[in-house]
């Protein structure tokens, strides 16, 4: 293990998964090694991309920018994410087709408004690949997902993820402050738990993993680092600004950007004072230092829904700047 054990922190969120990306390119340009990665939603994908293919990164953003060839996001409402989600329009008719039993406002609206909006479209090979590439490294990689009737987080991690964390599959951990009120069990990955952890609410509720109805753990909690405690440094890309810099929201859409970012701020929140709570249990003034690579302005609501090259050259400049300066402090990439 490196002198400085360094965590990096990777918040997935809609559109600005690129921003991961740019991060993770720039550490391999830069040559250094994070000590043990979390990742929440799309940042899962660009965490295997880091790992399998880092000099590619930059193509497969571009792919994804072009794959919707600039339209808004009225154009991938109605057809899509290619190679990531299509419209349940299946699902949606045969809803109508189900004989009612009995009629009732309620079976009217779930029929007329579901909740299953799209059906992902990556392959059981697709997650088996991530699931593989994952369990392969030495670095511990961790991600989570939400069992929304339970109120409890997977927390899965590959063979080096539970050696880091000092855990066992199965093994439970109360929360610092709430205690068994909310409760975390660590899981082993596989391609099911890439799955359900990539899993959106807008696919709807009928998908489980093992039993239970799970989905991204992002909307749980985006940003992974109280698990990060054991570390001397971390690095947290979360692509949401803390502070709505610029002219107050003014239209609707202004507004749901404006409560994602802050959704997802006040899980971060918390998040922060997880760690917090671990360095006071240090000697006095030994705390953990944590940079933010994040952006500094609102995100905007249709930007949610495409992947742009601004955005993770943005994410790559800031994070190449960040580890050249901390090279020192970091493991060495081994090229092969």
């Amino acid at each position: 293990m490196a002198q400085h054990v360094v965590g990096l922190a990777l918040g997935g969120i809609g559109g600005f998964n690129a921003h991961d990306a740019g991060v993770l390119k720039a550490a391999y340009d830069v040559g250094v090694k994070p000590d043990v990665i979390s990742c929440t939603s799309g940042a899962i994908f660009w965490t295997y991309q880091f790992l399998t293919d880092p000099e590619g990164i930059p193509a497969e953003v571009q792919r994804q920018a072009d794959a919707v060839r600039g339209v808004n996001a009225l154009s991938v409402a109605a057809f899509g994410y290619p190679k990531i989600f299509a419209p349940a329009t299946r699902q949606y008719w045969a809803r109508w087709m189900t004989p009612w039993n009995p009629f009732s406002v309620k079976e009217y609206l779930d029929r007329l408004l579901p909740a299953q909006v799209y059906e992902p479209t990556r392959t059981t090979a697709d997650f088996a690949a991530m699931a593989d590439a994952f369990v392969a490294t030495d670095i511990p990689v961790l991600f989570n997902a939400y069992a929304i009737a339970q109120g409890r987080e997977l927390l899965f991690s590959n063979p080096a993820g539970l050696e880091f964390l000092g855990v066992k599959p199965n093994d439970q951990r109360a929360h610092y402050a709430l205690g068994s009120e909310l409760v975390t069990q660590y899981r082993p990955i596989d391609a099911k738990a890439v799955e359900t952890a990539l899993w959106l609410v807008l696919y709807g509720f009928e998908h489980t993993y093992q039993g239970e109805v799970t989905i991204d753990g992002a909307y749980r909690r985006q940003v992974i680092l109280s698990e990060l405690t054991n570390c001397e440094r971390i690095y947290v890309v979360k692509p949401q600004p803390t502070a709505w810099a610029g002219a107050a929201p003014a239209n609707y859409f202004d507004v749901q950007d404006f409560n994602t970012e802050m959704w997802f701020n006040s899980s971060y929140t918390s998040e922060r004072s997880a760690l917090h709570h671990s360095d006071r249990e240090r000697k006095e003034g030994d705390y953990t230092p944590v940079e933010e690579i994040t952006m500094d302005r609102p995100l905007g609501f249709f930007n949610y829904f495409v992947e742009r090259m601004k955005t993770y050259t943005d994410g790559y400049d800031k994070a190449k700047e960040i580890f050249e300066r901390d090279r020192r402090l970091m493991t060495p990439l081994a090229r092969v």
